[in-house]
């Protein structure tokens, strides 16, 4: 009776740190994947850790807009291709939410800013791609119906040409757009 006593007092705790493992596993594999710019690459070295920190440039969100902490953003577009957010709102219904974590590590900004840790033989190529002034980062995010999100991979693509321009442009000047209502008229041919 003692020895199966002990047994089961051995055994208990393993099983119980098996279900945790399990249930931390499923919710990390578990959401809705999506590709969300990135700006302000902050490549470690190595004593800090492998992760590389950066900035959400989230598409028609305009932080010079906001009034305090942002606490919610409502995703919009068709999976992974992230099209727009909007600031949601209380009562509003949101099918693809993303929510603040107050308590993570960067707190009230946790939604404008990322952490995403990768292995020392990523680490090494991703350093060089950081360094690259051409290149748009684009971190996939995993985002679970709850609001909760993770970001769980990092990829490079070259710059637009209209990308470039407005990197070149001189400070202070107006964003680039297609309708530029200081410009001369146009010219019309009959």
């Amino acid at each position: 009776m003692m020895r199966a006593a002990r047994l089961l007092a051995a055994v208990l705790p393993l099983l119980g740190l098996g279900a945790l493992w399990v249930q931390s596993d499923r919710t990390y594999h578990t959401g809705t994947e999506w590709e969300v710019p990135i700006v302000g690459y902050d490549p470690r070295d190595y004593l800090r850790g492998h992760y590389v920190e950066f900035s959400y440039d989230w598409p028609g969100y305009d932080e010079s807009g906001s009034s305090g902490p942002l606490g919610q953003l409502c995703l919009e577009g068709k999976a992974p291709h992230l099209e727009t957010v909007g600031v949601a709102t209380r009562g509003q219904v949101c099918p693809h939410p993303v929510r603040l974590d107050a308590t993570g590590i960067y707190r009230m900004n946790g939604l404008l800013s990322g952490r995403l840790y990768i292995g020392q033989k990523r680490a090494e190529a991703l350093q060089q791609q950081l360094q690259n002034r051409d290149q748009r980062g684009i971190v996939t995010i995993r985002q679970r119906e709850d609001g909760s999100f993770t970001p769980i991979s990092i990829r490079f693509r070259p710059l637009t040409p209209q990308e470039i321009a407005e990197r070149d442009a001189p400070a202070g000047a107006a964003p680039l757009s297609p309708f530029d209502p200081l410009a001369p008229p146009a010219v019309m041919d009959k």
